[in-house]
């Protein structure tokens, strides 16, 4: 079978097609046979070396966390999944696994069923995108219908998300943006939109119960006088000095500060799919693509060219 795969950390030049046995699955896992991938920017992030401090995948390593596909073989003690099921989810790349492959096994804890109706181009993009906002708005910030939440980044995987997400709950939602996506905001569920480019959210004077920096742009210095007395700052993109504010803030303030590190597990995947089920979570599809074209895709992620989701057309 062919993987995309990397020997060492560097640029998306390091990325090489090879053949490997498909793997067999073992006790608590199915084997997959990868219909469509979807690229996060964590992807490049873990292949230049970006976390290799904190988080150092395994190498050799294959790219890519998310997919969808169907199951081509159960391992020992599965219950609740069938051969030829459709599912989707995310890897650990932790081990050197990834995404990018056509035929992937993974434990029953990191996937979920796909819902009957949407695509499996659709399900491959929810598991980082979409269950980083949830698990960020929802069990972190514990958002509330009638609050008030900024969402920086909002016209990305994660923000877009976050966006649609905070609109189905009820909170009142202001978007951080570009210029040109400030209507895709604003369609998408945004009750106003800040253009980046043209002001300053964090001198607009305006006061937030929840603070989602989906970008990462952001210090929770900067964010502390927007934020009401008991307001989160969440953060994507967490820094030592962050993860050290999370853990004396409590004793000083009632405000948190919240480094976003997701967990994926099966509940987050069910709750994806019922979300994306409902259309509460619409993921923006910017390209399909083949296994030959990740490379380039990678490199116009890192450069900013890339508004919206890269799904990877494995198999049918």
């Amino acid at each position: 079978m062919r993987a995309l795969m990397f020997d060492r950390y560097g640029s998306e030049s390091v990325l090489q097609l090879r053949e490997l046995p498909v793997p067999v699955p073992g006790a608590n896992e199915v084997q997959v046979k990868v219909t469509v991938a979807a690229l996060n920017p964590v992807d490049f992030k873990l292949r230049a070396g970006m976390f290799r401090l904190i988080r150092k995948p395994t190498l050799p390593a294959i790219t890519g966390k998310d997919f969808a596909g169907r199951i081509t073989a159960l391992g020992g003690d599965v219950h609740g999944f069938t051969i030829g099921q459709r599912v989707f989810g995310s890897v650990n790349p932790m081990g050197g696994h990834g995404s990018c492959v056509e035929t992937l096994v993974i434990g029953t804890d990191l996937i979920g069923a796909t819902p009957e109706n949407i695509s499996d181009d659709i399900a491959a993009c929810l598991s980082v995108a979409a269950g980083t906002a949830l698990q960020a708005l929802v069990t972190a910030a514990q958002l509330k219908a009638g609050q008030s939440v900024l969402i920086t980044g909002a016209s990305g995987g994660v923000g877009a998300s976050a966006v649609q997400i905070a609109r189905s709950i009820g909170a009142k939602v202001t978007g951080v943006c570009g210029t040109a996506n400030v209507d895709y905001v604003k369609n998408i569920g945004a009750d106003n939109v800040i253009d980046y480019k043209k002001a300053d959210w964090r001198n607009a004077g305006n006061i937030f119960d929840v603070i989602f920096d989906a970008a990462g742009a952001s210090t929770f210095g900067e964010a502390r006088s927007q934020l009401s007395p008991t307001g989160f700052y969440l953060n994507t993109t967490p820094t030592l000095r962050m993860f050290l504010t999370s853990k004396f803030l409590p004793l000083v303030s009632k405000r948190r500060c919240v480094p976003v590190m997701m967990k994926t597990d099966a509940r987050l995947q069910s709750e994806l799919a019922r979300l994306a089920a409902s259309n509460v979570i619409v993921p923006l599809i910017a390209r399909v693509i083949s296994l030959e074209d990740v490379a380039g895709a990678q490199r116009d992620m890192e450069e900013g060219k890339i508004h919206g989701k890269v799904c990877v057309r494995i198999s049918e």
